[in-house]
């Protein structure tokens, strides 16, 4: 394909490329929704070509898949990360914590982040799934700190909770983030995830 532009680009490594177009594509889906985001505005941010998105990238779709895996997975290593340091701790304390990680990262790309909540029907399925293993993922995480073993009703309580962790930030990323606002945001999670629990009678130590 013949250049239509003349801007210099500098030349990178096949990795180094990758993620400088993955890099720009994080930023360019953090702050606009998939519809929004063309793949010619990250190449022109990755100081590259559409021609090298697509050679490391199918399509616009696997490119938003690959963000999204990658923030997933970040968002969870960073989870883990926090939560085994205060391995120790009260699981209030423990889970606490878990919802201050997810808020840093929400208000980092608030309107990323709201836009498979404002249109849940927008997604691709592999996108979709991707989600779902990460909510089994997390339904893990919240088990590890509960001491809790994979049963129902249980679980049923623990992703109702993650459903509402989900509405309360979606209000709250509605409300441009104030940061006065985080630590009820954060209680009345907690009170959430505590009263599921208690409505199926699972001792939680949350109190």
């Amino acid at each position: 394909m013949t250049r239509t532009d003349r801007r210099p680009r500098r030349r990178l490594d096949p990795e180094q490329r990758r993620t400088a177009i993955l890099g720009a594509a994080r930023d360019a889906f953090a702050h606009a929704p998939y519809e929004s985001v063309s793949v010619a505005g990250i190449a022109a941010a990755a100081g590259s070509s559409e021609a090298l998105v697509h050679r490391y990238f199918a399509s616009k779709s696997a490119l938003y898949l690959a963000v999204v895996r990658e923030g997933i997975d970040e968002l969870l290593t960073r989870q883990v990360a926090a939560d085994t340091t205060l391995a120790r701790s009260a699981p209030r304390r423990r889970v606490s914590t878990s919802i201050e990680v997810y808020l840093d990262v929400i208000s980092n790309s608030p309107a990323g982040w709201s836009a498979p909540l404002r249109n849940p029907h927008g997604e691709f399925a592999a996108v979709a799934a991707l989600r779902s293993q990460a909510r089994e993922r997390y339904v893990g995480l919240l088990r590890a700190i509960l001491g809790l073993a994979p049963a129902q009703p249980q679980d049923h309580a623990l992703n109702g909770y993650l459903g509402f962790l989900d509405a309360a930030c979606l209000s709250w990323v509605t409300a441009g983030c104030p940061p006065e606002q985080r630590a009820a945001l954060v209680g009345m999670a907690v009170a959430a995830l505590a009263g599921a629990l208690d409505a199926v009678g699972v001792p939680h130590a949350l109190g």
